[in-house]
């Protein structure tokens, strides 16, 4: 048994498909299969029901499966002390971001590493959620700051703090936005599809059997808010951006979406 085994079990469980966790873990389908049929032997039980659509845990899967999870978050947590008791850890970190720098305190956060790992050399690359949870997957971004709670079980996850974000308008629609029926008919401004503000919206109307009518794309919060002052069309802000943007009479915030 070792970890890239375990690796494999664990991603074809999230996965259902030993094809996509290839993919994912990008190896070829007979060594992910491979990997399964050694831990097999090893622990002396089968792992997953073979079905026409892919595979599902039996039960002595189920059951040994929050262990495998256990031993590779274990893995990651020897691997990251033993580089911060070194503290010399000489690399080029590659952080995914969003939102804006100040909001993030990235100077701060990018300070306290130079303290601690003089070598360290900090690349930051602006992904909406989606983007940089893929990034992070691919091993093309060491970490990312993102929206919501992503749930594959290949990331480790830091909770920092809870975001409020209400819908808004433009000061041009006053009156004119009763229902959601309403909403939905007029133009939205909102990230590319694996952003957050896109899922949420979307997650918003379709829960009233509605979508909207037509979406303009940006990568950027701060163009979304431009673009809903411009008119434009209506969006999702962080709360506070809201109401900054709604006290200067840039838009307005519909109080029936949050």
């Amino acid at each position: 048994m070792d970890l890239t085994q375990l690796r494999s079990f664990v991603t074809v469980a999230a996965e259902g498909h030993v094809t996509h966790a290839a993919e994912k873990l990008h190896l070829s389908q007979p060594t992910i299969s491979s990997h399964i049929r050694a831990l097999e032997q090893e622990f002396g039980v089968i792992l997953f029901e073979r079905r026409a659509r892919g595979v599902s845990l039996t039960r002595s899967g189920k059951l040994l499966l929050e262990d495998a999870q256990k031993v590779l978050a274990a893995s990651l947590h020897l691997r990251d002390h033993a580089r911060a008791l070194s503290g010399s850890v000489d690399a080029r970190l590659h952080i995914g971001t969003i939102l804006d720098a100040h909001h993030l305190r990235l100077g701060d956060v990018i300070s306290e590493m130079r303290e601690r790992y003089k070598l360290i050399q900090v690349e930051l690359q602006l992904a909406v959620s989606g983007v940089g949870i893929d990034k992070v997957l691919d091993g093309e971004l060491d970490a990312a700051f993102v929206l919501g709670d992503p749930r594959d079980v290949l990331l480790r996850v830091l909770p920092l703090e809870k975001q409020h974000y209400v819908v808004v308008i433009p000061h041009t629609w006053a009156g004119q936005i009763k229902t959601w029926q309403d909403l939905a008919e007029r133009p939205w401004a909102l990230t590319p599809p694996k952003g957050r503000i896109n899922q949420m919206a979307h997650e918003m109307l379709s829960a009233r059997s509605l979508a909207p009518a037509s979406v303009v794309i940006a990568d950027q919060e701060s163009m979304l808010r431009d673009l809903v002052a411009s008119g434009v069309g209506a969006s999702f802000l962080r709360e506070d951006l809201a109401r900054d943007a709604a006290n200067s009479g840039e838009m307005l915030i519909w109080p029936e979406g949050s």
